[in-house]
This record gives structure tokens, C-alpha cells and sequence, in this order.
């Protein structure tokens, strides 16, 4: 694992401020047509980054959904410094948060060994990609052991739709033993704002996976109310924002896992503030 920079994670306790909470609600107002411009150059400036990146060129070439695919890839090949074995297991049922447009999905099912229990749920409010027949690949490597659900992973009857998909998958085993989240909110262009809202997206995930008590002083992973299964592993995207707006996450994650990692694979460019927060034996 020698390539992929990782981070024990020593941050704590996060209060976010007036100014990060009044920071969503920046993109409106005087500065509006300035930030306009502002979106433009970065729009011209994403493409000619796209063009110029050896990823993805390899996922044209491969037939992928997107460049995520190699970001997860690096995370489970070269992790062995904090975990001492691959993040996917053959056998593991491995939950995809925000899944579109299904490159993470892809590659787990080619971790995965149907005949040993190996099964995806992948959920988005979005279709997975339509291009390249992701859904038709992800089923044929799994032999049908895959299930997408189309809605907000938040909601109640969504949560029900996952446990039961999983059953029907498994036979026995409901819970998942490792939940990804890639997920990304709808840029406003704002530095701040969308570093901001890809934290609480990390939140709202990690609550998912290990109860809504997480943040509380006296969260124990023994009594926890979520869905990752006993022993499993959450990795999830944020933006760094500064560890005044981390620190509740950080606090939270460690709460309610043995070991915490703070990840930026090869895959992720250089000047993104791009990271990966990884959770291992729940």
C-alpha cells in the first residue's frame, strides 16, 4: 500500500459555525454574477483537464461508467498497511450509496464470487448509466446477484426496499459487511458550500450504516441501530473543509469503529480537495 497516502485520523469534536452554515446560502446575492463567470472558467477548465487525464482515457478504453472505478480499485488493492487484507471479500455483501453512474458497483462485482454469497445493492436517486450496458456487466459478473434501487436512502420504505434486497441476495446474512459512498452533491461552485455539503452527505451515510446515536457522547457500536453488518467497513467521499467543520464526522466515525483512515488515492487529483474516509471493523 505504498502509493496510496493514507492518515490516521486524531481530529475531534466539530460545531459547525454561523459562517459555515450561512456559507449555503452565498451563491445568491451580489456576488452571484461573478461566481457565474467563476462556474464558466471551471467549466473550461474541467474539459481540458478530462482531456488531458490518463484516467480517463482508461475508462473510455475499458468501457466504465467514469474514472471512479480506479479510485476504489487503489483503495481495495492498497490498504494492506491498515487493513491487512483486500476491503472486498469474495463473499461480502457490499452496500453502493449513491451508485450512479455505477462504477464502484462494477468494480465490487468484480470482487465479488456470486457462488460464495457475494452480492451488491446499489442505490441512487439517479438511473445507473446506460452507456456501456453497466447493469447488464455488473448482473453477468454476479449471475444476477444484484439489485438497484432507484430513491433516497434516507427514506424509510428506501431503507425496508434495502434490507429486503438483501435477504432475498443472501438467503441468511441481511446486513452488509462494507457500505461505499461516492457520493456527490449538485455543485453551486462555491468552494466552501460544496465541500461543506459533501460532509454532510458523509454524515448522512455514516449514520446509515451505524445508527443516528453516532454523534452522541455515548454512542456504543454494541447498541447501534444501523445497517452495516458487525465487524464490517464504511468508506465514504468528503471534501476537505478544515478540521473546525470535520471534527463531528471525525468524532463520530472513530466512535464507531476500531480503526480510521484518511485516504487519497493516486486516482483522485492532485489539486482536488477530494478524500476518502475509510472505517474498518465495526
Amino acid at each position: 500500500m505504498h502509493n496510496l497516502s493514507y492518515h490516521l485520523c486524531t481530529t475531534r469534536q466539530r460545531s459547525i459555525s454561523a459562517e459555515c452554515i450561512t456559507s449555503f446560502c452565498s451563491i445568491r446575492g451580489k456576488h452571484s454574477q461573478s461566481q457565474g463567470r467563476n462556474i464558466k472558467q471551471s467549466s473550461r477548465t474541467w474539459l481540458e483537464r478530462q482531456q488531458k487525464d490518463p484516467y480517463v482515457h482508461q475508462a473510455k478504453k475499458e468501457g466504465l461508467p467514469s474514472r471512479a472505478s480506479f479510485k476504489l480499485k487503489e483503495i481495495n488493492e492498497e490498504t494492506n498497511t491498515p487493513q491487512p487484507k483486500r476491503l472486498i471479500a469474495p463473499n461480502m455483501l457490499v452496500l453502493d450509496l449513491g451508485a450512479a453512474p455505477g462504477g464502484w458497483s462494477l468494480y465490487a462485482s468484480t470482487q465479488l464470487v456470486a457462488s460464495q454469497g457475494g452480492a451488491v445493492v446499489a442505490v441512487d436517486l439517479l438511473p445507473l448509466s446506460t452507456e456501456g450496458d453497466v447493469i447488464g456487466r455488473i448482473e453477468n459478473n454476479l449471475h444476477g446477484q444484484f439489485t438497484f434501487i432507484q430513491g433516497d436512502f434516507t427514506e424509510k420504505h428506501v431503507r425496508d426496499d434495502i434490507m429486503d434486497s438483501f435477504a432475498q441476495l443472501s438467503g441468511n446474512q441481511t446486513l452488509p459487511g462494507l457500505i461505499v459512498s461516492d457520493m456527490a452533491p449538485h455543485f453551486t461552485g462555491d468552494t466552501k458550500t460544496d465541500a461543506l455539503q459533501t460532509i454532510n452527505l458523509c454524515e448522512q451515510a455514516l449514520t446509515f450504516a451505524v445508527g443516528d446515536d453516532c454523534f452522541d457522547n455515548s454512542y456504543s457500536p454494541r447498541d447501534a441501530k444501523g445497517t452495516l453488518a458487525s465487524g464490517g467497513s464504511f468508506l465514504c467521499k468528503y471534501f476537505s473543509c478544515g478540521k473546525e467543520n470535520e471534527l463531528d464526522l471525525m468524532e463520530a466515525i472513530k466512535r464507531a469503529f476500531r480503526s480510521v483512515h484518511v485516504l487519497k488515492p493516486k486516482a483522485s487529483r492532485k489539486e482536488s480537495s477530494e478524500m476518502y474516509l475509510l472505517g474498518l471493523d465495526f
